[in-house]
């Protein structure tokens, strides 16, 4: 009886997953859920800054989901499933980085022609001239 029970407590040792691959599951998972956020909000706020730090996130998500890939299966189950989201992460990251290069090369000679001839007032287009001519609530 002593035997058997010896025998299921190292069967339960066996299949429960290492306490390290579980924080690094969970980092993997968190850097993943960040580039779900940075690829699409660097869209909405224009920033080449924040769709790199999204790619650099998913990508390092990837490979270390790669590595608890060959681990323990249980561990190696829900790397496997989180794999396909960072694949996810990284085209939305990748997306969202070459489309605010785009934006930022279609819009560089604007920015260097308004910084050369001093005219700031040009960038917020008829926004200026609305709020000049007394119609906000404040004027």
């Amino acid at each position: 009886m002593d035997s058997t029970q010896h025998n299921s407590q190292e069967a339960n040792r066996t299949f429960q997953p290492n306490a390290q691959d579980t924080k690094a599951l969970r980092s993997a998972q968190s850097k993943i859920t960040f580039a779900y956020i940075a690829g699409p909000l660097s869209l909405l706020i224009g920033g080449m800054l924040l769709g790199t730090i999204g790619l650099i996130c998913a990508g390092l998500a990837y490979r270390k989901l790669n590595e608890l890939a060959n681990k323990e299966p249980s561990i190696a189950q829900a790397a496997l499933k989180l794999k396909k989201s960072a694949k996810t992460a990284l085209i939305i990251c990748a997306v969202a980085f070459v489309l605010n290069g785009i934006s930022m090369y279609l819009m560089y000679p604007i920015v260097l022609e308004m910084l050369q001839s001093g005219q700031y007032g040009e960038a917020a287009g008829s926004l200026g001239a609305a709020t000049s001519a007394g119609t906000s609530a404040w004027g």
